[in-house]
């Protein structure tokens, strides 16, 4: 069964749920096993150390579900397993949460670092979301649209920026708020750095489409003429 976004072999997901549940499992539920385990006389090492362990276990079990990792699931869950073994080598909470917001450098400069590779990361994710034909037809508008390479580099460097600064406001909030306020402020400064980066991604995407007639993200155009 083929997908509306034509990715075959997966049932037709409703946009609001792919969107959805990763802040449920990356936001909304780490958030919730914290307080709940606080309110409960729990640590707040011990709370932050398994709220923490959350968005690592449903990654492993998505992969191990589909028998493959692509490479930015290999990342986050290499980040994720990164926070938990630091966790429990330290008995600081607020280690923990620096040391947590501080992951936040690592994605920026990962996907700033695509950009020194074949592919950067905002193309990659095109691909991740499209059926094979379409991957094939992006595939070939890259190697011959200048401005497809441009749209895509654009975006990666605004994604990799924005990681970088909200990693920064991040540890700040780390370093001088009480403990028990810092998850929940850092996931909405977090959900808010996104929804903005989102929202220029999806004007600048269809600015660029209007003015080139090529979608970033979507299946590009069969017919791709070599631009100059």
């Amino acid at each position: 069964m083929s997908s509306p976004n034509g990715r075959t072999g997966t049932p037709d997901v409703p946009t609001w749920r792919t969107v959805a549940t990763p802040v449920l499992f990356t936001v909304a539920l780490p958030l919730a096993v914290f307080y709940v385990l606080r309110s409960q006389g729990v640590s707040q090492w011990l709370a932050l150390t398994l709220s923490g362990a959350v968005p690592a276990v449903r990654m492993a079990f998505e992969a191990a579900a589909r028998r493959r990792v692509n490479g930015f699931e290999a990342f986050m869950i290499g980040m994720l397993a990164v926070r938990i073994v630091t966790s429990l080598l330290t008995a600081s909470p607020r280690v923990i949460l620096v040391k947590d917001a501080g992951l936040g450098a690592a994605a920026g400069l990962w996907i700033l670092g695509s950009l020194l590779v074949a592919k950067p990361l905002a193309f990659q994710v095109g691909q991740y979301w499209n059926g094979p034909a379409a991957a094939r037809a992006r595939e070939a508008a890259w190697s011959v649209s200048p401005a497809l390479r441009s749209g895509l580099t654009r975006l990666t460097v605004l994604w990799g920026c924005a990681q970088l600064l909200d990693c920064g406001a991040g540890v700040l909030v780390a370093l001088l708020l009480p403990v028990e306020a810092v998850p929940a402020l850092n996931r909405a400064k977090g959900l808010a750095v996104l929804c903005a980066v989102l929202l220029v991604t999806i004007a600048y995407s269809r600015r660029h489409g209007r003015r080139h007639a090529l979608s970033l993200f979507g299946s590009a155009p069969l017919n791709t003429r070599r631009e100059g």
